[in-house]
């Protein structure tokens, strides 16, 4: 990990990303038991960070709590993923005309806009670490919250915040090469151009054949993992 970026965080962070990475990694494996007491001595974190932390990987979708027998790596099925992302597609399509008006009266997002296409086709041409990886995702993710900001609708937003449409990415981390994660981006630029254009038809269309393309890429990447 970078120092600097080590520095700037809290140790809930820290024990988040450490979390995530061995999630990710599967050096906790998916249905395995955590006890706050093993995970204090692996990471050298004091309990309360970890209690934190796990309770931020639960809302993401990583960890889950079971009543009367404590908190387990999440087993993950494709089918869930899969709904997850046919709801994503139900909403950033029937908002696109809404979207299109909304993003042509906000430069300051349209410039975020692209500047995240910049920095994702960066890191997914020298995608290498896991935190490369895990950037990926992000900037994806970010990338699509930005498009449902537009609707300017706060409950929808508020139940897009809550899909985790992108927790799959830790469960094909070290499967993905740089050139099947390129497309991804390529296909946010023809997003973002039909932005651009202010054409509905062309963005529905793109949204659609992005979001299918990423079913068809991951569910294969997700139902082969070790």
């Amino acid at each position: 990990m970078d120092t600097k970026h080590y520095q700037s965080l809290t140790l809930v962070d820290v024990a988040y990303e450490a979390l995530k990475k061995d999630i990710a990694e599967k050096t906790l494996q998916p249905g395995q038991k955590l006890i706050i007491r093993e995970l204090h001595e692996r990471y050298g974190i004091s309990d309360t960070p970890i209690k934190q932390a796990l309770n931020r990987l639960i809302i993401e979708g990583l960890v889950e709590n079971v009543p009367r027998r404590g908190m387990k790596v999440k087993e993950l099925l494709w089918e869930e993923i899969e709904e997850l992302m046919d709801i994503r597609l139900m909403i950033e399509t029937y908002y696109a005309k809404t979207i299109i008006q909304n993003l042509k009266k906000n430069s300051e997002l349209k410039k975020r806009l692209m500047d995240n296409l910049k920095e994702h086709r960066h890191i997914a041409q020298h995608v290498g670490s896991y935190s490369d990886f895990l950037k990926n995702y992000q900037l994806d993710q970010e990338f699509h919250r930005m498009l449902v900001t537009c609707t300017e609708n706060s409950k929808i937003i508020q139940i897009y915040k809550n899909l985790g449409t992108h927790v799959y990415g830790n469960y094909i981390y070290g499967q993905q090469s740089k050139e099947e994660i390129i497309p991804g981006v390529q296909e946010h630029e023809l997003i973002f151009t039909a932005l651009a254009d202010e054409d509905e038809v062309k963005l529905r269309n793109a949204l659609e054949a992005h979001i299918m393309n990423a079913k068809i890429r991951n569910k294969k990447l997700f139902n082969t993992r070790a």
